[in-house]
């Protein structure tokens, strides 16, 4: 049916690739209306029933049913459809029987897209379309009185008539009806395109002064006869230009003898297999067709190097010459002409070159469907070089992964020695100096009970102020040391004790945000603590800050450290290699050393972030256990 003035369309052909194609085609044009699939002639006519549709264009080789019984089907129970038939092939007698039935059109495929979609809106329009190498075969009944019901002076008076003029005009092929003395009559717009002639300068023209000099015998052979095989020539276009044609010719019976002749431009053809050559020729790999039983069709320059033959000396020989003992040839004789298309696929082979010497092969298999049945292209690529390549990556992944192990056991060693002397420095200052000006501080209250002077107790009260100042800043030096709250396992905690005392020691206000769910080893922990540490050292020192804010973040199986004051900033540049900005390198090191990353940001006025992050794994070896210190925990 027609709505909108758009022509519904139903497809109808076993092959899943050809029928999605023709789905697609018919969808991309703009008066045509894709209704209904069908893979078989029963779902055919079901859906020519379903649908309504106003052209069918049906394969005529299909499953569970046959091709003219479908179209009297369908022309019966739906009058108005129309029927273009689809197939891999010609035969005179199938396609007269598809015209004997009612079909409205007859392309045999590979006829190209424009075709089809013209053969269908003309189908729409109740007009006939036939493939240009179907013509000439069909042709034939035209001349035999015993195979038709009518002559050739039935068609052609003194002029041809319209019906069959028009099924020449349209055909895709030049096509010429050449008159008893020799003199073109009849040209369609093919030849006039093809030959650059218009129709009053055809008429009267000879075959002969279409084609080369050198073709004008053979020319003058294709008049007269029944119908002559194709003859590979040349034409000369009206400027004396030549291009590669393929003619064919015949005898039509009538009251006058007259000859028609079948022109095929073999351009496109001709520059088609030029660049599937050049492909072939231009590939990087070596490249093989082989039939179904395994024997060497063609091959490319790249082959030769490869293998150390000569192509003609490959051509018909087994493949299993090149790659023997390997189930290469049972892959191939996998793919028959079934009905479902076959997919290529990849094997690591063995090749052997005429040397006899082997060589790793990656070899792949695609299937190339032909006239003559089916074929496939074999790609052979040489991987010694990949497999090398491959085993020193291995070897070297290897390497890395045992250099990592052991940066991480230096890491490990390196993160703990250091704790173990903070922790022994932190103990004998708790365990002596702490001790010895506690003691001093006792005796010097001692001492001042017994003055009685003022003036002496003033100066006894002042130095114990400052013994009080040694013993306070002597405990944060061990804090800072050893942090309480990371001996027990708090990360938060010991940084929201340092943050306090930043706070108490230079009005810059803090937030702190935890959101790390992880539970770190002890020497990430620490390394973690240090390297914030040494940031925020820096915006105590020089960022002349109001606000710092401190985020702990689990991000990839790591710690995520940011770190934004709203200072000055500076310029990266500029300030990181003058002396006092060692920290900044310091952080970055330390991130690096871990396995990990650090990035700061910074411009003057715009305060700013320090990000860095370490993955939590626990170091080869890892422990900080406080048992583990000879000087024990000390404890403020």
């Amino acid at each position: 049916m027609m709505g909108d003035n758009r022509i519904d369309v139903v497809v109808a052909d076993d092959d899943p690739a050809v029928r999605e194609a023709l789905a697609d085609l018919i969808d991309s044009h703009p008066d045509l209306e894709l209704v209904g699939l069908a893979i078989n002639h029963e779902q055919a006519v079901r859906a020519a029933v379903d649908h309504h549709p106003r052209v069918v264009i049906m394969d005529v080789h299909m499953p569970r049913g046959d091709a003219p019984s479908s179209v009297r089907a369908i022309r019966d129970q739906v009058p108005d459809a129309r029927v273009v038939a689809l197939s891999a092939h010609g035969e005179r007698e199938t396609v007269l029987n598809m015209l004997a039935v009612g079909a409205s059109g007859y392309l045999v495929k590979g006829t190209p897209a424009e075709e089809i979609l013209e053969a269908i809106i003309r189908a729409a329009r109740d007009q006939f379309s036939m493939s240009a190498e179907l013509l000439a075969d069909c042709a034939e009944p035209l001349r035999r009185a015993e195979r038709a019901s009518w002559r050739f002076e039935d068609l052609v008076g003194n002029r041809l008539e319209d019906s069959f003029l028009e099924l020449l005009g349209h055909a895709p092929c030049g096509v010429l009806i050449v008159g008893p003395r020799g003199r073109i009559e009849y040209a369609n717009a093919h030849t006039r395109h093809m030959f650059g002639y218009s129709s009053a300068e055809l008429r009267d023209k000879r075959l002969r002064d279409l084609v080369p000099e050198r073709y004008r015998t053979a020319s003058e052979q294709l008049i007269g006869r029944v119908f002559s095989s194709p003859s590979a020539m040349s034409g000369r276009r009206r400027d004396g230009t030549e291009f590669p044609a393929q003619f064919s010719g015949g005898h039509l019976q009538g009251r006058q003898p007259r000859g028609v002749v079948f022109i095929a431009d073999l351009s496109q053809l001709r520059a088609a297999e030029s660049r599937f050559r050049q492909l072939i020729e231009s590939s990087p790999d070596a490249m093989l067709i082989v039939d179904t039983s395994g024997r060497i069709q063609a091959a490319n320059n790249r082959t030769e190097a490869l293998f150390g033959y000569d192509r003609d000396h490959l051509i018909g020989r087994a493949v299993e010459a090149l790659l023997p003992d390997q189930p290469l040839t049972v892959s191939l004789r996998e793919w028959d002409d079934s009905l479902e298309e076959p997919v290529g696929h990849s094997m690591e082979l063995v090749g052997r070159r005429s040397d006899a010497k082997q060589f790793p092969a990656d070899v792949s298999i695609s299937p190339l469907r032909t006239e003559e049945g089916l074929l496939t292209v074999l790609t052979v690529r040489d991987i010694t070089e990949v497999q090398r390549a491959q085993f020193v990556l291995e070897r070297s992944l290897e390497l890395l992964e045992g250099t990592d192990r052991d940066r991480q056991a230096l890491l490990s060693h390196l993160v703990h020695a250091q704790e173990a002397e903070r922790g022994r420095i932190a103990a004998d200052i708790h365990d002596d100096t702490i001790q010895v000006i506690t003691a001093a501080s006792l005796r010097l209250q001692q001492l001042r009970r017994r003055l009685r002077d003022p003036d002496e107790q003033r100066v006894m009260d002042k130095l114990d102020e400052t013994l009080k100042l040694s013993l306070s800043r002597l405990r944060q030096l061990i804090f800072d040391l050893r942090p309480s709250s990371l001996e027990h396992g708090c990360l938060a905690g010991a940084l929201r004790g340092l943050l306090e005392q930043i706070r108490t020691e230079t009005g810059i206000t803090y937030r702190l945000e935890d959101r790390l769910t992880a539970h770190p080893p002890a020497e990430t922990m620490a390394l973690i603590y240090r390297t914030a540490q040494e940031a925020l050292v820096n915006v105590r020192k020089h960022a002349h800050a109001k606000t710092v804010h401190v985020q702990l973040l689990g991000l990839d199986d790591g710690c995520l450290v940011r770190i934004v004051d709203d200072g000055e900033g500076y310029n990266p540049l500029e300030v990181e290699s003058r002396p006092g900005h060692l920290g900044l390198s310091l952080i970055q090191e330390r991130a690096q050393i871990a396995g990990g990353w650090c990035r700061i940001e910074s411009e003057p006025g715009s305060g700013t972030t320090v990000e860095f992050w370490v993955p939590l794994g626990a170091p080869p070896g890892a422990s900080l256990d406080p048992a583990d210190s000879p000087e024990g925990d000390p404890q403020p």
